[in-house]
């Protein structure tokens, strides 16, 4: 939920500027699409798992994005950095986002075909 909140204020507060290289410290389009895809996922299991209780399910979310960073070998610092920088960039983070959104629809259609088979 943290991640969300300061996802819409950088959205809100970013400019767009001319330059548009990726700067050292910050992720690809690429591995931050495959990070972003998972936060979100993980983010969706605690609003279904916090009606459970929420102590548990924010320390299961905290959990989930140590883990997600730990896959990916990075922290907490440097997936915030690379959201900063690709929230300036809005012409980019739309196509990550656009990205993110086409795989998580094949992996409901896939899933909705095993269901049915």
């Amino acid at each position: 939920m943290k991640i969300m909140i300061l996802l819409l204020s950088v959205l809100l507060l970013a400019c767009t500027a001319s330059e548009t290289k990726i700067p050292t410290g910050i992720l690809s389009e690429t591995e931050f699409t495959n990070i972003l895809k998972e936060v979100h996922l993980e983010e969706a299991a605690f609003e279904l798992n916090k009606s459970k209780g929420v102590i548990n399910a924010k320390n299961s979310l905290a959990t989930s994005y140590q883990s997600i960073y730990k896959k990916h070998n990075i922290d907490d610092s440097t997936f915030s950095k690379s959201l900063g920088h690709y929230a300036k960039h809005p012409e980019i983070l739309e196509g990550v986002y656009s990205t993110v959104l086409e795989q998580l629809t094949d992996e409901r259609s896939t899933l909705n075909q095993q269901e049915t088979n």
